[in-house]
């Protein structure tokens, strides 16, 4: 007969509950931040030169077709990490109070969980500094990237472009999501995809 002593099923109890404890330890559940999944599957990203004192925007239409961008940071999966404006977010202050400037600007998106269907991503000059002080052509140099995060950090896509002047949309990517979170590339449209909303986020 099975020995089903008080005594027994206490020891049964606690060796269970200290596996659950090691097991939680080895793989925690994964945290949010503000309600956003803190594990991304991609990070879609625009970098320029620090020294061109440029406020550039990423623009991400993912399938619902509610854009992701400086006025609508959390769409879906798709969150706006960070929202650089140019020389005036290119300095940091360091831990004993000094201050540092970095080497680039950078924005980015993080898509922190897998939503099938189709993305298209731009770039847009919102505004530049240097030349609205000499009305001279801007010519200023972006890098863009997509990086795949999981299993592995890996460039999936990467594109170097040129925006012109204040206003100019370049849409520099498009992909379509499988349901087991592989993309696949695209030709990006040609037509801005800002078009269909900026003029709305302007409007007071």
């Amino acid at each position: 007969m099975t020995d089903r002593s008080p005594v027994w099923i206490g020891l049964c109890d606690m060796a269970l509950a200290v596996l659950a404890i090691v097991i939680v330890a080895v793989n925690p559940p994964q945290t949010k931040a503000n309600g956003v999944q803190e594990k991304a599957e991609y990070l879609l990203s625009l970098e320029w030169d620090v020294s061109h004192d440029a406020d550039v925007d990423i623009h991400l239409m993912p399938p619902s077709r509610k854009p992701v961008f400086y006025a609508s940071r959390d769409v879906g999966c798709a969150t706006l990490d960070r929202d650089n404006r140019g020389f005036i977010d290119s300095i940091i202050t360091l831990a004993d109070g000094s201050q540092t400037q970095v080497d680039s600007n950078k924005e980015t998106i993080a898509l922190r969980c897998v939503e099938p269907g189709h993305y298209d991503l731009g770039a847009n000059l919102y505004a530049d500094h240097d030349s609205a002080i000499d009305h001279r052509a801007i010519g200023l140099k972006i890098h863009a990237e997509i990086l795949g995060l999981n299993p592995s950090v890996r460039v999936v896509f990467a594109k170097d472009f040129v925006l012109d002047y204040v206003g100019q949309t370049v849409n520099w990517a498009s992909f379509d999501m499988a349901r087991n979170g592989q993309i696949t590339l695209g030709d990006p449209p040609l037509a801005p995809i800002t078009a269909s909303y900026q003029k709305e986020v302007a409007e007071p």
